[in-house]
């Protein structure tokens, strides 16, 4: 039977002697779940069983290393290269397979890539000798040997047979990224004049046989292969190469072609996309590669909402939609796009805060508005002996809307207060800036919750001690977030002088000068920044004024939109970019005069329409400090505790939650 409102994303796949029960795929994903020596841990087996249970057609499993010792790109990468990992992989097939969907393992190999720490001698193996940068008279990575190259592909076709042993019911080869099937692919990184490079059809070589000996490992399998359909580098691979490229690799043996993009090494913000790439952007490439191929296409990144899959598959874009990040929001997807409940999916808002969580050595997959992403085997929140007891939390921002949830969740009596008209917080001005909607997403999802819940929302009702113990909570959450910091500067004070939070917050509505006075904006950080970019989309001139040098702005945003955003910056005309100065003095009343020292000692003056301060903001600990003297348990979370992102508030609700278990829960006694 057809589905009423997604008929292409819920119709089912033959692929060879495998049928997907529908066209939604989960992408491949390092977790870092896995233990120092790559074995398959019960933490992951439940982080895939989330996924599954939720409704995906096929899951295909994070990147596998086919040779340890000289393959790793992180520190608990998985393996399967001997027997002695079989045992993992077996659970997490039959687990993937009770769920009712299809258990894909992907295969790689880091190449010239891998962290130093992480090879044998310090120096990794790839198609091409690369230099070191910082020392050029030593090298990072060296060229595989022809025996080497044998052997690798040995490995590949090795790792297959132990995962067929395992019971996976598909393949896919990493060749997308960077990792080492790339690097033998590209002209960018192959400068080999042998048989493995020199002409297209010698950097195509290794790619060939490595699906050769897959095909031959895994028998009827279908077997895909991920590719990047652009390296955005005039001296890499662009589209209108890989659709050249592309069917001489099916013709190899391929079942399916997985299209991704970008490489690591030409740019972050192609692989993993941050919030200000529009939704559907790789679409037109893959459909550029299912045009050139005669067997289905899966298409990556940047798909939110299950309308958008559903058009890009009826409109002959791709085959298949491989959902990554929106699975770590929402593992449930699926079924609530097939149920018809797409407004209860929790939406990714391409944050990359799982980025951040992930990376260095300790790191874990994560999500800003999933706490329980990698943590799937904590148990369910429940106020065990409290259940029905007053909780209170005050504050409506992230942090403060989503522990209202689960406290409401864990069975107690939640009110939430907040001092605005309006529920946001924090999320209305980090959703203000240029290509920051997507941050309203997550806003109106959480609101939709609310009102769906039994929590009882006080808006324009500042909470003080006297409100909050009528009657005596369990526990209170303080979230109200930060209050300026408070600048020692003749002059601040004045009457055209504003915070920047409040302007993001939308609390002031101003025209462009009639004068063409400029904005002065002080400070670099992400929020002096982003002002800077939501006023010059209006109209204003702007001088952004910071006290660091110009590679410290917006040091503190995560990586990949810091990129994007001074990128942005640096090239608009209405912003001039003035660094490695502080504001001395502000006088003057109807036109504001700032006063400034340079780096150098340098005193110069700069009128201007307005100023906006944007210095940072600190704990507001008024209500805080009056519970801890009136005895009433609570935690501060998010900016009420310590400045910080989004994803920290909403963790910082969570691991308070999970706190209060501990108080309540019953210890049982071993039967040993």
């Amino acid at each position: 039977m057809r589905h009423p409102v997604f008929p292409n994303l819920f119709s089912p796949l033959r692929l060879g002697n495998l049928t997907l029960p529908n066209r939604i795929v989960m992408a491949p994903m390092s977790t870092q779940l896995g233990d120092e020596e790559g074995h398959v841990t019960p933490r992951q087996i439940a982080f895939y069983k989330a996924r599954a249970e939720g409704g995906v057609g096929m899951i295909i499993v994070e990147f596998c290393c086919v040779h340890r010792p000289t393959g790793r790109s992180e520190h608990r990468q998985l393996s399967l290269d001997t027997p002695a990992h079989l045992d993992g992989h077996r659970r997490l097939v039959e687990v993937i397979n009770q769920a009712g969907a299809v258990a894909c393992l992907q295969l790689q190999h880091g190449g010239s890539g891998v962290p130093r720490a992480l090879v044998e001698g310090g120096i990794a193996i790839g198609p091409s000798d690369v230099i070191s940068r910082r020392d050029p008279s030593k090298l990072t990575a060296r060229a595989m040997t022809e025996a080497q190259i044998e052997h690798l592909i040995e490995c590949f076709g090795r790792t297959a047979e132990l995962g067929v042993e395992a019971g996976y019911q598909a393949f896919e080869l990493h060749g997308a990224h960077g990792y080492l099937l790339t690097q033998f692919l590209s002209p960018l990184t192959n400068h080999r004049q042998d048989a493995w490079g020199g002409d297209e059809a010698g950097r195509l070589r290794l790619s060939q046989r490595v699906i050769a000996r897959v095909k031959q490992a895994i028998g009827e399998r279908p077997l895909s292969y991920r590719l990047s359909a652009d390296e955005f580098s005039p001296d890499g691979l662009g589209i209108a190469d890989m659709e050249r490229i592309t069917p001489q690799l099916v013709a190899a043996g391929l079942d399916l072609v997985h299209v991704s993009m970008g490489t690591g090494y030409t740019g972050m913000d192609k692989v993993i996309e941050p919030m200000s790439v529009p939704e559907g952007w790789r679409l037109p490439y893959a459909r550029r590669i299912r045009a050139a191929v005669v067997v289905p296409v899966i298409s990556v990144g940047q798909i939110r909402w299950p309308s958008t899959a559903e058009a890009a598959i009826a409109n002959g874009d791709t085959d298949l939609i491989a959902l990554g990040r929106p699975l770590l929001a929402d593992p449930h997807w699926a079924s609530k796009a097939l149920r018809g409940a797409v407004e209860s999916i929790r939406p990714c808002t391409s944050c990359n805060y799982c980025v951040t969580s992930h990376a260095g050595a300790h790191g874990v997959i994560g999500c800003a508005e999933n706490p329980r992403t990698g943590q799937e085997l904590d148990p369910a929140l429940d106020a065990g002996s409290q259940r029905g007891a007053r909780a209170v939390v005050v504050g409506g921002g992230p942090g403060g809307m989503a522990t209202a949830l689960m406290l409401d969740q864990a069975g107690y009596r939640t009110e939430l207060f907040e001092a605005r008209d309006t529920l946001g917080g924090g999320l209305i001005a980090s959703a203000a800036p240029p290509f920051k909607e997507k941050l309203q997403w997550y806003q109106h999802y959480l609101e939709r919750q609310l009102a769906a819940s039994g929590v009882a929302v006080h808006l324009q009702q500042r909470a003080d001690l006297a409100t909050v113990l009528t009657p005596r909570p369990a526990i209170v959450i303080v979230a109200m977030g930060g209050r300026a910091l408070s600048l020692d500067i003749p002059g601040i004070d004045a009457a055209r002088v504003f915070d920047a939070y409040e302007l993001l917050m939308g609390a002031v509505d101003w025209q462009p000068s009639p004068l063409g006075l400029p904005v002065l904006i002080y400070g670099g950080g992400e929020t002096g920044c982003e002002s800077a970019e939501y006023l010059a989309e209006r109209g204003f001139e702007v001088v952004l004024v910071s006290r660091s040098p110009l590679a410290q702005l917006a040091r503190a945003a995560e990586a990949i939109y810091r990129g994007v955003l001074l990128t942005r910056l640096s090239s608009n005309p209405r912003v001039r970019i003035v660094d490695s100065t502080q504001i001395l003095s502000i006088s003057g009343t109807d036109t504001p005069t700032v006063s400034l020292s340079g780096e150098d000692g340098h005193l110069w003056s700069l009128p201007c329409d307005r100023v906006l301060i944007a210095q940072g903001r600190r704990p507001d600990t008024e209500l805080a400090q009056a519970l801890r003297k009136a005895g009433v348990p609570f935690v501060a979370i998010g900016d009420a505790h310590q400045g910080g992102r989004i994803g920290d508030a909403v963790h910082g609700g969570y691991a308070a939650v999970k706190a209060l278990r501990s108080q309540t829960v019953v210890v049982h006694e071993l039967a040993c």
